[in-house]
């Protein structure tokens, strides 16, 4: 199993380079053109939270964004060393109510978890904090 990582700063400008990486790994692992964007929209809502949570915007954190093939799913690992993150703390965003009465953010784990097949969050002192996305690939 081959894994490729990409290490970057926690500044927002680090985006496109994370994502460039990502859509490359995930046409090579065979995802077809709709399962490349849902995983790039993915980790692109995780790294900006990331970045602007986690690290709280601070820019001299790291995110190191790993992926590699596990049997038939493509998977995406992003580690940091910012605050912890707990999901179980971000409600369910109300997407029945109208839309001027929704509260601004909240939707970023929401469409998370409507990209991809799997979505777990660990923390550790001694690793950090761990996103694992999982993407079926066929």
């Amino acid at each position: 199993m081959s894994e490729f990582e990409i290490c970057v700063s926690s500044q927002l400008t680090e985006l496109g380079g994370i994502a460039q990486f990502i859509t490359e790994r995930a046409r090579a692992a065979g995802l077809d053109d709709q399962r490349v964007f849902d995983v790039q929209m993915a980790v692109d809502e995780a790294s900006t939270n990331t970045i602007n949570h986690a690290y709280g915007g601070r820019q001299d954190g790291q995110l190191r964004v790993c992926c590699f093939v596990d049997g038939d799913d493509f998977v995406v690992r992003i580690i940091d060393q910012g605050a912890p993150f707990d999901p179980e703390t971000v409600p369910s965003p109300d997407l029945d109510a109208p839309i001027e009465e929704r509260q601004v953010g909240g939707l970023g784990l929401y469409f998370m978890r409507q990209l991809m097949d799997e979505v777990r969050f660990f923390s550790d002192p001694d690793h950090g904090n761990v996103l694992l996305m999982r993407k079926r690939r066929a």
